[in-house]
C-alpha cells in the first residue's frame, strides 16, 4: 500500500487539506471531487457517494471516482440501486452503521451484480449525514481481498463525516443560486408588468367610455341585443381595470407609497355591501353579523373594501354552482390588547392543495383551479390587512373548501350596546 497508506493522522490531514481546496459548486461536482480524493488516499479501486432519490425510491451514485471500475458500474446499471433490492449499499443507508468486509464474494447479502459483474472483494461503507439527516452513504471498494485495515476504516468513517458537511455546503450554494436566479427573473417580470399596467390603464378608460356611448345609442334605438353585448363588454373592461389597479397597488406597496386614510367604519355594513355586489344567483353569498352594537374598525374604507372584495371574490370563484359562500362577522372582547373584529369567509370549493397552502398569499401564485388572474388578489388582501394592524390567514382541507379569516383591531366601543339583529 506504500506511502499512500501513511499514518492515520497524516492521511487525515492530507485529505482534509484537499477537501478544503475543493471549490464551491454543485452537489454532483463536489461529491465527484471528493470521490477522487478518497480514492487516491486509500488506494481503492472505486468510490461512490450514493444519495437517496425519493422519486425512484433508490440510492443513486451522484458522485463517483473517475476510475475504470466506476465506468463498468455505470455500464451495468449498478449506479442506481433500488431500496427494495437490498444489498450492502442499502444496508448502510437504512441502518446508519459502518459495513466492512474483505471477503465480499462470500457475503450472501450482497447483490449478485456487484459480486459477479464488478468482482469486488473488499468494501467499507459509511453513512452520509447531510444537514442533520441521513441522506445516503459512501462506499469504498477494492478488487483485492482483505484490503482495508482498521486504520482505513476509521479514516473512511472520518471522511464520511466531512463529506456530509461538504455536500450540505454544496446544496446551500445551489439553493442560493436558484433563489438569486428566481429573484432576478421575478424582479424583471414585476417591472415589466408594472410598466404594461400603466400603459393599459391609459387605453381602458377611453374604451369603457366608448362602450358606454354605444350602449346608450343602442338603448335609445331599442336594440336590446346590442345593449346586452355592450354591457357585457363594459363589464369585461372593468374587470381588466380592476386587475390593472391591483398590479399598480402592488408596485405602490413595494415603493412604500401605498397610503391609507383611516376613519371609523361599520365593518358589518361594509361586508354586506361588498357581498351584495359580488353575489350571483348561481353563487349566493350569505352574511351573518354578530348581534350587538355595530362592529367598527379604524380603517380606510376603500382599501378595506378592496381587501374584502378579493377574499370574497376568490371564494365565489372557487365555489360550485348553487353552493353558497358564507361570511361571518364577529367580535372578540376581553382581550388584553383590545377587542378584535373577525371576518370569516367560507367556500365549498375544491380546497387548496397542501403544497400550495403555505404560498397562497404570495404574489403571482395560482393553483390549478384558478380561472384566469395573476394571483395578486390574496397577496394584496393580506398586505392591506397588515397595514391596518391586522392579519389574514387560511385553513383548508382538499375537497372540503377553504376558510379565510380576516382579523382587525376593533374600535373600543364596538358592541357596547345591543341592537336588533339584522
Amino acid at each position: 500500500m506504500g506511502e499512500i497508506k501513511a499514518s492515520l493522522p497524516q492521511r487525515e490531514l492530507h485529505v482534509l487539506e484537499g477537501l478544503l481546496r475543493i471549490p464551491s459548486g454543485g452537489v454532483q461536482a463536489t461529491l465527484s471531487h471528493v470521490s477522487d480524493l478518497v480514492a487516491a488516499a486509500t488506494g481503492a479501486d472505486k468510490i461512490d457517494a450514493f444519495l437517496y432519490d425519493q422519486a425512484r425510491d433508490s440510492l443513486v451514485a451522484v458522485g463517483t471516482s473517475t476510475q475504470p471500475l466506476s465506468v463498468l458500474q455505470r455500464q451495468l446499471g449498478l449506479d442506481v440501486l433500488a431500496l427494495s433490492n437490498g444489498g450492502r449499499v442499502v444496508y448502510v443507508y437504512k441502518t446508519g452503521e459502518t459495513f466492512v468486509t474483505g471477503q465480499l464474494q462470500q457475503d450472501a447479502e450482497e447483490l449478485k451484480g456487484i459480486k459477479e459483474g464488478l468482482r469486488i472483494q473488499s468494501k467499507v461503507g459509511v453513512p452520509l449525514n447531510i444537514g442533520g439527516q441521513r441522506r445516503g452513504m459512501m462506499m469504498v471498494a477494492s478488487l483485492k481481498p482483505d484490503f482495508f485495515t482498521p486504520d482505513d476504516v476509521r479514516f473512511i468513517e472520518a471522511i464520511g463525516r466531512w463529506v456530509g458537511i461538504l455536500a450540505h455546503r454544496a446544496e446551500l450554494v445551489e439553493q442560493i443560486g436558484r433563489n438569486a436566479l428566481e429573484q432576478g427573473r421575478r424582479a424583471g417580470a414585476e417591472e415589466l408588468v408594472t410598466v404594461l399596467a400603466h400603459d393599459l390603464r391609459n387605453y381602458l378608460q377611453p374604451l369603457h367610455m366608448r362602450l358606454e356611448l354605444m350602449r346608450v345609442r343602442a338603448q335609445r334605438d331599442g336594440r336590446e341585443d346590442d345593449v346586452r353585448d355592450a354591457e357585457i363588454a363594459a363589464g369585461a373592461v372593468l374587470r381588466q381595470g380592476s386587475l390593472v389597479s391591483d398590479i399598480l397597488d402592488v408596485a405602490r406597496i413595494d415603493q412604500g407609497v401605498f397610503s391609507l386614510e383611516p376613519a371609523l367604519v361599520d365593518l358589518g355594513e361594509l361586508v354586506r355591501d361588498t357581498a351584495a355586489m359580488l353575489a350571483t344567483p348561481e353563487r349566493p353569498v350569505s352574511v351573518t353579523v354578530e348581534q350587538g352594537r355595530a362592529i367598527t374598525v379604524a380603517a380606510d374604507a376603500g382599501r378595506l373594501r378592496q381587501c374584502l372584495e378579493n377574499i370574497i371574490a376568490n371564494a365565489v370563484q372557487k365555489s360550485p354552482a348553487q353552493a353558497p359562500v358564507s361570511v361571518f362577522v364577529t367580535l372578540q372582547k376581553d382581550r388584553p390588547d383590545g377587542p378584535l373584529a373577525n371576518v370569516s369567509v367560507i367556500d365549498q370549493g375544491p380546497g387548496i392543495p397542501q403544497e400550495l397552502l403555505p404560498h397562497v398569499f404570495d404574489r403571482f401564485v395560482s393553483g390549478k383551479q384558478r380561472q384566469g388572474g395573476l394571483g395578486l388578489g390574496l397577496y394584496l388582501a393580506k398586505r392591506i390587512a397588515a397595514m391596518h394592524g391586522g392579519d389574514l390567514n387560511v385553513e383548508s382541507t382538499p375537497g372540503r373548501g377553504a376558510r379565510f379569516m380576516l382579523a382587525l383591531p376593533a374600535d373600543g366601543k364596538s358592541g357596547a350596546a345591543p341592537r336588533a339583529a339584522p
